[in-house]
């Protein structure tokens, strides 16, 4: 994998519109589709409001890696940073590339579980630390959440954040106002996601005509979205309060929150973000209903309800 670090200082918006124009054509056409063009993977790290860092690679060769002066970084070495604080050191020294063993490349941020294992594990993210223990990482989710208490799960609820939000690329500078200005919660991870127009709506759709618009990064056949994840916090904070706030968000701008994350949706919200039509047919078709439970009911994961 061949993988350019681009660091980019500015406000908000700046950042934003630079994200943009970091894999999608200025214009909106077909050039979407055009491989020499368009990056095969894309995702950026903010840090702070005037701070981030875009990553865009492309599969390489074998012969491309190994000729002279290249530099290919193991990174799933349990000694090396965290692939976050690898990505960082752009900010410092300036936009580099190099290249990564495909594997190593698709858990780059497996040991660390995206932030969250220095919450963790504070100590875990020094070199000394890792370079003994680093074998230990990640720790099994399923474990941690077995063996976590009461004030744990509390924290997380009240003094921390874990979300995604599924915006509109053009949505993407609102987005980040807004969470700079409810959360004001960073880092903020962001990944490009396509939405193709399909010829039955389904729970995630499209704005219905947005092939009229035309915005940056659209085609005829699918609108860009993005991921946006803020994760972390640290002082006092009513985190339930916030992600009900966002979600009020997501639903007034035709945005979606994956349904892994933590949700404070009651079930008409739950029902006005994601289109419910397909899913009850086959419900009342086959005698669902009544019978098993629907997805917001299984997906439900609030202050209120149990892991």
């Amino acid at each position: 994998m061949r993988l350019t670090y681009t660091p980019f200082v500015g406000n908000l918006q700046e950042l934003a519109k630079g994200y943009m124009d970091s894999f999608t054509p200025k214009d909106c056409d077909e050039d979407q589709d055009n491989v020499s063009k368009v990056p095969e993977f894309v995702e950026a790290m903010i840090s702070s409001s005037t701070e981030v860092v875009f990553m865009t690679g492309r599969y390489a060769s074998k012969e491309e890696t190994e000729k002279k002066g290249n530099n290919i970084n193991c990174l799933g070495w349990r000694f090396k940073p965290w692939f976050y604080q690898h990505a960082e050191s752009a900010l410092k020294k300036g936009e580099f590339l190099e290249y990564i063993p495909r594997r190593e490349y698709y858990h780059r941020h497996t040991r660390y579980l995206y932030w969250e294992g220095k919450p963790i594990l504070p100590f875990e993210d020094q070199w000394g630390s890792r370079f003994l223990l680093g074998w230990l990482m990640p720790p099994k989710v399923s474990l941690l959440k077995a063996t976590q208490g009461e004030a744990i799960r509390n924290y997380y609820h009240e003094m921390h954040v874990i979300q995604d939000m599924l915006v509109p690329l053009y949505k993407g500078r609102d987005a980040l106002e807004w969470v700079h200005q409810e959360m004001e919660v960073y880092p903020i991870w962001l990944c490009p996601h396509r939405l193709f127009k399909l010829p039955i709506k389904t729970m995630v759709y499209p704005e219905p005509g947005f092939k009229h618009h035309c915005r940056q990064g659209d085609t005829s056949s699918a609108r860009m979205f993005t991921d946006m994840g803020p994760v972390l916090r640290g002082e006092v904070f009513d985190g339930a309060e916030a992600v009900s706030k966002m979600e009020q968000w997501l639903i007034e701008n035709h945005s979606f929150q994956p349904q892994y994350a933590v949700s404070e949706l009651n079930e008409k919200d739950f029902w006005r973000m994601f289109d419910a039509d397909l899913y009850e047919n086959p419900r009342k078709k086959y005698g669902a209903v009544g019978t098993f439970m629907s997805g917001y009911y299984k997906s439900k994961k609030g202050r209120e309800t149990d892991y």
